[in-house]
């Protein structure tokens, strides 16, 4: 009988070595950057309705800009005013600039942009990426402004970014 006992635990601890070998194997991998959680993430731009993106965002550390491609839905135009938040670890203040991918629905209307609905456009935001490096993680959470053409209502959407300077 005891037999049979020591044969199930010899069986169990090599099963059990086994496991901690590779879990081991498996944290010194990631202590050494080999399995950096950084690096498997993949860059993700979130925009919610009415304003959505429709592509991930431009990170662009060579001219320090970040541009971001939206699709009005609200269901009416909308202006976008030359305002705007920015928060990141390397952007901060800065403005946001609005150009109309369709040319044929771009008009200026004071310091704001005119954008139909349905028509695509691109905000960019200009930002010093400070001493970060070519490829680095990018994190931010953006807001800008934009007035209902028809009520005249000013309202604020948001989203974050997340990518590498590139």
């Amino acid at each position: 009988m005891n037999k049979k006992g020591q044969a199930a635990m010899e069986f169990l601890m090599t099963y059990g070595w086994a496991i901690v070998v590779v879990l081991a194997a498996i944290g010194a991998l990631a202590y050494f950057g080999v399995l950096s959680p950084q690096k498997l993430l993949p860059d993700r731009t979130t925009f919610s309705a009415p304003v959505p993106n429709v592509d991930n965002a431009v990170v662009d550390s060579t001219n320090n800009v970040v541009a971001v491609a939206f699709r009005n839905n609200k269901g009416v135009a909308i202006q976008i005013p030359k305002t705007g938040t920015f928060t990141s670890t390397y952007c901060t203040g800065a403005t946001p600039i609005a150009s109309v991918i369709d040319s044929s629905t771009k008009a200026s209307i004071g310091n704001a942009t005119n954008i139909e609905n349905g028509a695509g456009f691109i905000i960019t935001w200009t930002c010093d990426h400070g001493t970060a490096a070519s490829g680095s993680k990018f994190k931010a959470d953006v807001a800008f402004d934009y007035v209902n053409s028809e009520t005249g209502q000013t309202l604020k959407q948001t989203g974050t970014i997340e990518g590498k300077w590139g």
